[in-house]
């Protein structure tokens, strides 16, 4: 068989089975688009989340810190 006949049935035969997953390329970009904001909000809410704990956690630590002061002078 010719070089360009294997050539041509192979790519006939990968667009037929292909054919079931093309997605137009303003719905791929859209795709991206949407995970680009999703990942970008997920980093948001992660930062946001830690700085929530480290702030409760330094507050809980001089509450206790303040705490300790207060009964260790009082009596």
């Amino acid at each position: 068989m010719d070089k360009e006949l294997i050539k041509s049935a192979v790519k006939e035969a990968f667009k037929e089975e292909l054919q079931q997953f093309y997605i137009d390329r303003e719905t791929h970009y859209q795709h991206h688009q949407f995970l680009a904001e999703w990942i970008d909000w997920t980093k948001q809410c992660k930062s946001i989340l830690l700085k929530t704990v480290l702030t409760f956690f330094a507050a809980a630590a001089l509450g206790l810190m303040a705490l300790g002061f207060y009964f260790k002078h009082k009596g």
